[in-house]
């Protein structure tokens, strides 16, 4: 045998062991579902993913909104699954699987999209906040700066993360523009308010947070943010009295000792805490000594 006849098959072998390899990584997720998703029956699922794809998107969305990631991401799937074509379906599923801890799933899945479609919004704020999430906070700034026309949300984002890098004037400048896009959405306010808090203009953060406070739906969150605003201030005690008004009493005890450093960490550190719950490690044993205070 030729060596240019046994270097083909040799080729051929590899590829056949890479495809195998690959097809081992992923299995397929089947078009018809065997199982309930809480209390949507196998039976419905399939009868939407017959008539309404897209209705599963949406039915996966609804599960997100409550907390349950895996149910979303297996409606996600079946939506992937019987309709390729839908990107949506392909950018939910990335979402809901960064939420279950399969980062690199997600990060993967959504840059596969953007290979082929570099402008696609959502793909590109989905990415973003999954490299936010993960403290990659330089990955989604890149991002989000090349946004045009951006949405309060992907504005805010963009505050969120460039407070956490500690570009302070990008970050302000965000938020001016989420309030002037969104003067009412108690979301943006909550984030803006924090940033004022960073900033140590406590004012100008209870004053909008009041606001928020106006829609009886973000009542909770906004009392829980007023509570942050109070312990960037330095008044613990009074932090915990508002925590105890909207969160358990477990929550408020876990609470108590961040409370405590909160004010003693930098201004990037207590961004990454604030918006994104992480609490650096060698913050906190560079303070938890005089924690007590």
């Amino acid at each position: 045998m030729s060596k240019k006849i046994i270097k083909i098959l040799s080729i051929r072998i590899n590829l056949a062991g890479i495809f195998v390899l690959l097809a081992g990584c992923a299995a397929p997720v089947p078009e018809r579902a065997i199982e309930d998703v809480g209390p949507v029956t196998a039976y419905a699922r399939n009868v939407l993913a017959d008539e309404n794809p897209a209705g599963l998107i949406r039915l996966g969305e609804g599960f997100e909104r409550s907390g349950d990631y895996v149910g979303a991401r297996r409606l996600y799937a079946q939506a992937m699954a019987v309709a390729p074509e839908l990107i949506d379906a392909q950018i939910s599923y990335a979402r809901a699987s960064a939420k279950v801890g399969r980062g690199d799933e997600a990060v993967a899945i959504l840059i596969s999209i953007l290979n082929k479609a570099p402008n696609n919004r959502q793909a590109n704020s989905t990415l973003a906040a999954i490299h936010a999430e993960a403290a990659r906070y330089k990955s989604a700034v890149d991002i989000l700066v090349k946004i045009e026309n951006p949405t309060p949300q992907e504005l805010v984002d963009l505050g969120k993360v460039s407070y956490a890098l500690g570009l302070q004037d990008r970050a302000v400048e965000a938020f001016a523009s989420a309030i002037n896009a969104a003067p009412n959405d108690p979301a943006v306010l909550e984030a803006a308010a924090l940033s004022y808090g960073l900033s140590g203009n406590y004012a100008s953060a209870v004053g909008l947070l009041s606001r928020a406070m106006d829609n009886p739906e973000h009542t909770s969150a906004a009392r829980a943010s007023l509570a942050k605003i109070y312990a960037l201030s330095g008044q613990r005690s009074a932090a915990v009295n508002l925590a105890r008004g909207v969160m358990s009493a477990e929550e408020v005890n876990r609470l108590e000792f961040f409370y405590r450093l909160l004010p003693r960490f930098t201004p990037a550190e207590q961004a990454a805490a604030l918006y994104f719950n992480h609490i650096p490690k060698d913050a906190v044993a560079r303070l938890s000594g005089n924690a007590t205070n």
